[in-house]
């Protein structure tokens, strides 16, 4: 049984990897309260209600985190926010709404702070037992650059950037991490951001379960081998 942090565990692929992943000591934040308390139990897993848009917030759950665990086998980052709209449809009342610049702070601070702030908690502890695993729930906005979405396609190409900027100095102290890049999803992340896509677009979309199986089979790999990124997509989203 190893010791698991999972961030944004509250809806969607988060929730799922819990699920699957539940056989193990399981550490869920999210913001939700409601909703992570609800995958706690289900899940059999501790909580920490946590906003990754916070620093203080941050710091004093990671602390409570690591004075009762001495180690931390694997951090999965799959905390992320939703933003869509070119430029030029900004007018639209609900790309407007979507655009607002405290909202698109928050996505960035979400999708690109919130995964370097964990990775950087959490290095310590796994530099000092010498060895760990990440895995970032990132995109396929983190590999091509989609126009429709220039601001998520921002957050995530940065969340991409870091990881290939940190993945060597990690592998020096025993630490892999692999970025996990998804295509559509048919959960309700687009929901959440008012942006529901229509139900023709969301029938291509990959299952959560099939998001959270693949994270299943790079966690239980053989810890000399390691993924750094990889790419899935339900057959008919090209």
């Amino acid at each position: 049984m190893k010791n698991i942090i999972i961030t944004g565990a509250a809806n969607g692929v988060g929730a799922e990897i819990a699920k699957t992943l539940k056989d193990n000591n399981l550490i869920l934040l999210d913001i939700d309260e409601s909703n992570l308390k609800k995958t706690a139990e289900l899940t059999n897993s501790e909580y920490y209600v946590c906003d990754l848009t916070d620093t203080k917030n941050i710091k004093q759950v990671l602390n409570q985190i690591t004075e009762k665990y001495n180690n931390i086998d694997c951090l999965i980052n799959c905390a992320g926010m939703w933003i869509s709209g070119d430029m030029s449809k900004l007018e639209e009342p609900v790309f407007n709404e979507m655009n607002e610049l405290d909202r698109i702070k928050k996505v960035i601070d979400t999708n690109v702070f919130g995964t370097i702030a964990m990775i950087k908690s959490i290095f310590p502890v796994m530099k000092k037992q010498g060895y760990g695993q990440i895995i970032n729930i990132n995109s396929q906005s983190g590999v091509m650059c989609e126009p429709p979405f220039p601001i998520y396609n921002a957050s995530k190409q940065s969340a991409t950037a870091f990881r290939k900027a940190i993945q060597d100095d990690l592998a020096r102290n025993n630490i892999k991490i692999t970025d996990v890049c998804p295509g559509l999803i048919k959960t309700d992340f687009y929901k959440h951001a008012n942006n529901e896509l229509p139900e023709s677009v969301m029938n291509n979309g990959l299952t959560k379960e099939e998001v959270a199986n693949v994270v299943k089979y790079i966690f239980e790999l053989p810890h000399e081998i390691t993924i750094p990124s990889i790419e899935i997509r339900h057959i008919k989203n090209y």
